[in-house]
């Protein structure tokens, strides 16, 4: 997971000769091992018929950070840091090559790239998240929800939409969103934490299954200055600590948000509903008060 003298980005470079590295478990994270697995991708079209290279034959060293967890018998919990989603799940992509090169040392081995151990309890959640935001933001003594950021929706026609600049119950788009029961996630959440007199502040697109997307500027982490140290640090704590957290505290709650979801469902009826009476009145005034054109005005 050393990014010097590791020839990334290099053109047919070699990867580096390194090894996994075990690490044993330390407060809330488990033993894992953490690993960095490197490929070749191809250089982008243009850049290779700019600088006049052969595309069959060109290649540039990329590679995936990857940590290994045991999470049952016979199970182990694959986390992986990649900029691209779609390197991953490709048939060619780094998961399958992943595989292979597991099934070499044993040929039972097999990936489950449909689901994943650090999966949400279900999309729920992300509606339960901006209710919690706007009542009760301090979901445990050490732990504040500050911001929702963002957010995605998809309606029963497998329509997306995507908020941002601040999701609240005073956008009528939000507020329509929750009135259909839109499938919603992923979001995009703010939260600090306290502990002891630090504060730690993160982040964080969340997805249903788990999976994450943060940048260095979104995280504040006492003591940790360094770039990569904050990336990775980061990226362990809420994959194994602050986003299961994050679940945990809704399936606690979930006796009492199973009602509360019908209330909060209600009322962004009943707010719209109201909303577009104040509109539909006040459009009506104005079309009432406006000066009427006569035949010379039009003439």
């Amino acid at each position: 997971m050393e990014n010097s003298h590791s020839n990334l980005g290099g053109v047919n470079a070699a990867p580096p000769v390194s090894d996994p590295e075990l690490i044993q478990a330390a407060g809330d994270l488990p033993r894992m091992l953490q690993a960095r697995f490197y490929f070749w991708a191809p250089l982008p079209a243009g850049l290779s018929e700019q600088i006049g290279l052969d595309p069959r034959t060109i290649r540039r060293l990329d590679a995936i950070d990857v940590v290994v967890t045991e999470v049952g018998d016979k199970h182990f919990g694959i986390l992986v840091s990649s900029r691209n989603r779609t390197v991953l799940h490709r048939r060619d992509g780094v998961l399958a090559d992943l595989q292979r090169l597991l099934q070499g040392a044993d040929a039972t081995i097999k990936i489950d790239r449909r689901s994943s151990h650090l999966q949400l309890e279900d999309p729920d959640i992300f509606l339960w998240l901006t209710v919690q935001q706007r009542d009760r933001d301090q979901l445990a003594p050490d732990l504040i929800l500050d911001a929702v950021s963002g957010i995605s929706g998809r309606d029963a026609s497998a329509r997306t939409a995507d908020l941002r600049a601040g999701v609240d119950f005073s956008r009528p788009n939000f507020l329509t969103a929750v009135a259909e029961a839109d499938t919603l996630g992923p979001i995009e959440i703010a939260f600090i934490q306290a502990i002891g007199a630090e504060r730690r502040a993160f982040a964080l697109k969340l997805h249903v299954d788990g999976g994450f997307t943060i940048q260095s500027s979104d995280i504040h982490l006492p003591d940790v200055m360094g770039t990569e140290e904050k990336m990775l640090t980061a990226a362990l704590f809420l994959a194994f600590s602050l986003v299961p957290r994050i679940n945990s505290l809704y399936v606690a709650d979930a006796a009492a948000w199973s009602a509360r979801r019908v209330e909060i469902i209600n009322a962004a009826m009943d707010e719209l509903e109201e909303r577009y009476r104040r509109a539909k009145r006040a459009l009506q005034e104005r079309v009432q008060t406006a000066p009427k054109l006569t035949p010379d005005a039009i003439g």
